[in-house]
């Protein structure tokens, strides 16, 4: 059974706007808590991981921001960046773990 949403929980998830056309940047949700940057993305992370919330984020400037996924062309937009931020990661990932060190013999 999900958790209930804690005070904090509550207050960012009643701050998202439905759907992708207006989503809200981080700047304006730090402005309307007055939480720091870290307090509001680890607030959504668990929203989205603990309590299943449907959070996507667009990173295109000017209509960047948070918004809560309503139907499946916005979790492919939502989803587009995360997979290619795993791709990178997996390759720098491989490329450290394969580097030859200098101390090797």
């Amino acid at each position: 059974m999900a958790r209930k949403l804690d005070k904090e929980e509550q207050r960012i998830m009643d701050l998202l706007p439905k759907g992708i056309d207006r989503p809200r940047p981080l700047k304006e949700l730090i402005n309307l808590t007055g939480w720091s940057s870290r307090k509001v993305r680890g607030t959504i992370n668990r929203l989205i991981v603990i309590h299943h919330q449907p959070i996507g984020a667009r990173y295109e400037h000017p209509n960047n921001g948070y918004f809560i996924i309503t139907n499946d062309k916005e979790r492919s937009i939502a989803l587009a960046p995360l997979t290619s931020q795993i791709m990178v990661m997996t390759k720098r990932a491989q490329v450290i773990g394969n580097a030859q060190l200098g101390n090797e013999e």
